[in-house]
């Protein structure tokens, strides 16, 4: 009754303190009178993900998503393009950890060739395969998903993160940036090149952070309260967690 009461009688500018003092949060200002301020331009604050301000805000995400995972990092291991995630959540769990690299500039890589189409590797030889931001680069993501499958041991895991809502990469990646995904896309698609798998997926973002990405805001500007609500609605990122059936 109070909150009725006060939307019908304090002046808009007072509305607006109170809403950002979390008083007042179900306010919505009238049709004209939204203030923009810092947002009311056509350029991103950012246009290397927040990279120059603090960090990205969706890396937040990943790292929840992996160390929630990371029991399942073990054994012999795949990661897409280095092994950093590899070996910053599997530690001592991971006996080997092998690098797919699209060519031969990193000489670290113990494989060479595009996912989509490697023959090279062995099948069933991976005990967990960590495909992170790499899915939406790839033309034919159902072959890339198809040699994931092939590859892993019966058992073993994929586990993988896509961006949803984003910002197109201005750098080296801009030229094979294909695809933004949702979570029941991905759903569906684990359940086509996963037959009998176990699939489970979630979703990370809500508007303010969408927003804030897009801008190009760094997670230091970011409050804990505001990145942990989750809304389902505004996917920033989308974690795949798919196990591999056993015969």
């Amino acid at each position: 009754m109070l909150k009725k009461t006060l939307k019908r009688i304090l002046p808009e500018f007072v509305k607006k303190r109170l809403n950002k003092a979390g008083f007042y949060a179900s306010y919505n200002p009238k049709v004209g009178h939204v203030n923009l301020g810092d947002l009311g331009r056509l350029y991103p604050f950012s246009t290397d993900f927040g990279y120059d301000r603090g960090g990205p805000v969706d890396r937040y995400y990943i790292g929840n998503f992996l160390l929630k995972n990371a029991a399942y990092i073990k054994g012999r291991c795949l990661e897409i393009g280095d092994n950093e995630y590899t070996l910053l959540y599997g530690q001592h769990n991971v006996l080997n950890s092998d690098i797919l690299h699209v060519d031969d500039s990193n000489t670290k890589a113990t494989f060479i060739g595009d996912l989509s189409n490697a023959p090279q590797i062995p099948d069933n030889i991976f005990d967990c395969i960590v495909l992170t931001q790499t899915l939406h680069l790839i033309y034919d993501f159902k072959a890339a998903l198809a040699t994931c499958h092939r590859v892993l041991k019966p058992g073993g895991v994929l586990l993988l993160t896509s961006p949803g809502i984003t910002p197109i990469d201005h750098g080296g990646w801009k030229s094979t940036w294909y695809w933004s995904f949702t979570d029941k896309a991905l759903f569906k698609l684990g359940e086509e090149t996963f037959p009998g798998g176990e699939i489970n997926v979630e979703t990370f973002g809500n508007v303010f952070i969408a927003a804030a990405f897009l801008y190009g805001m760094g997670l230091p500007e970011i409050t804990a309260e505001k990145i942990e609500y989750q809304d389902p609605h505004y996917q920033v990122i989308i974690g795949v967690r798919i196990i591999k059936a056993k015969p």
